[in-house]
C-alpha cells in the first residue's frame, strides 16, 4: 500500500493490524485488493493484459455484481518485490500505450453502464474525480 495507496486504502491496514474479526470494506476508485473468489466468479476482462487496469476492472465487476469485500484478520499474502515489468515500462514511456489504455477503460465503463445501468454510474463518476 505504500507504493499505490489508492489501490489499497479501503483495506485500512491500520485497522487490519489490530482486527480480531473480519470486517467489510466498500469499493473506492482504483481499489485493487488481492482477493480470493470462487472459481465461478467473473473472470478478468481480457482487454486488460499487461499493465493497467486489470485488477481495477475486475474489482469493479465484482462490486457491480454485489460481491462483498471482507478483510480477514490474521490472513495475508506477500507480494514479492520485482523489477518493473515490460508493460509498466511501456506505460511510462509510450504515449500511444497510455492512449490505448484510456480507450479501453472508456469502452469498459460504457459496457458496465449498459450491463448495470444507473448502478454503474458511480464507476464513471469516481474515474472522473480520481
Amino acid at each position: 500500500y505504500h507504493v499505490w495507496t489508492k489501490g489499497h486504502a479501503p483495506t485500512n491496514f491500520a485497522k487490519w493490524r489490530t482486527a480480531t474479526t473480519p470486517y467489510r470494506v466498500q469499493w473506492e476508485a482504483d481499489f485493487e485488493p488481492y482477493v480470493m473468489v470462487r472459481r465461478d466468479s467473473p473472470e478478468y476482462d481480457r482487454r486488460f493484459v499487461g499493465f493497467g487496469w486489470n485488477k481495477v476492472a475486475h474489482i469493479m465487476e465484482l462490486d457491480a455484481q454485489e460481491y462483498e469485500f471482507v478483510v480477514l484478520p490474521n490472513a495475508y499474502m506477500i507480494h514479492m518485490p520485482h523489477a518493473p515489468s515490460f508493460d509498466i515500462t511501456k506505460f511510462r514511456s509510450n504515449k500511444q500505450y497510455r492512449v490505448c489504455l484510456k480507450t479501453l477503460k472508456e469502452e469498459f465503463q460504457q459496457n458496465m453502464s449498459r450491463r448495470y445501468g444507473f448502478a454503474a454510474l458511480k464507476y464513471m463518476t469516481a474515474e472522473n474525480n480520481s
